[in-house]
């Protein structure tokens, strides 16, 4: 029974990531541009929500039954790089609770009196194109702002100023977001920079960079 809720999770977060393909496989089918964009952020927000659902479902039943992912998913997460093991510039670890809502049941947060934080990290692999991950957590009590740079370049940038439901770290503001394309050469810093806003604290959860 376990193992079916390890595959069965598993197997939904993948599910969901087809819709996002499915969808930009009929982009020029779509006359309306805004509804197509709109429609494209709302499948990805859900893409990266479901991972946050597989995770803290599969590592609660993995802590509390001790029983083994047969196929190794569940604990190990090789294209991770959680937020907390990284060189930290104002961010601070906090926990989370419940601790299955965020992985390694951690967050770095961006707290007074700083007014901008910067993790960061070296990449240690094979040069080429990757997709880069960012998990990070968009609280409704304020716009934080987030800014991606590598080896120097910025990368990407965005405000996090969804309509999410909670002003707390946790599952409900758990979001991720998805920079494709990037070319990354063995030894490239990877820097994240937060600015936070009222009540959001610019809050990270992890990096993954997944093959593109």
């Amino acid at each position: 029974m376990i193992q079916h809720i390890y595959d069965s999770h598993y197997e939904g977060a993948e599910r969901v990531r087809e819709f996002v393909k499915m969808w930009e496989s009929i982009r020029n089918s779509v006359g309306d541009d805004e509804r197509y964009e709109f429609v494209l952020a709302r499948l990805k927000y859900q893409e990266g929500y479901a991972i946050v659902w597989r995770d803290a479902v599969c590592n609660w039943f993995l802590r509390v039954s001790g029983i083994a992912d047969t196929k190794g998913r569940v604990g190990h997460y090789p294209n991770r790089i959680e937020a907390e093991s990284m060189q930290l510039a104002g961010y601070v670890p906090v926990d989370v609770e419940p601790a299955e809502n965020a992985s390694g049941g951690k967050a770095v947060a961006c707290q007074a009196p700083a007014n901008k934080c910067a993790t960061s990290f070296h990449f240690i692999g094979t040069s080429g194109t990757y997709q880069l991950n960012i998990q990070f957590f968009d609280q409704n009590n304020g716009k934080s702002k987030f800014r991606v740079f590598v080896a120097g370049h910025q990368l990407d940038e965005w405000v996090a100023d969804d309509t999410l439901p909670s002003a707390n770290l946790g599952g409900d503001t758990s979001t991720r977001r998805q920079i494709n394309g990037v070319t990354l050469h063995d030894g490239d810093e990877i820097r994240i920079e937060g600015i936070p806003d009222g009540g959001e604290v610019a809050a990270l959860d992890y990096a993954e960079i997944d093959p593109n």
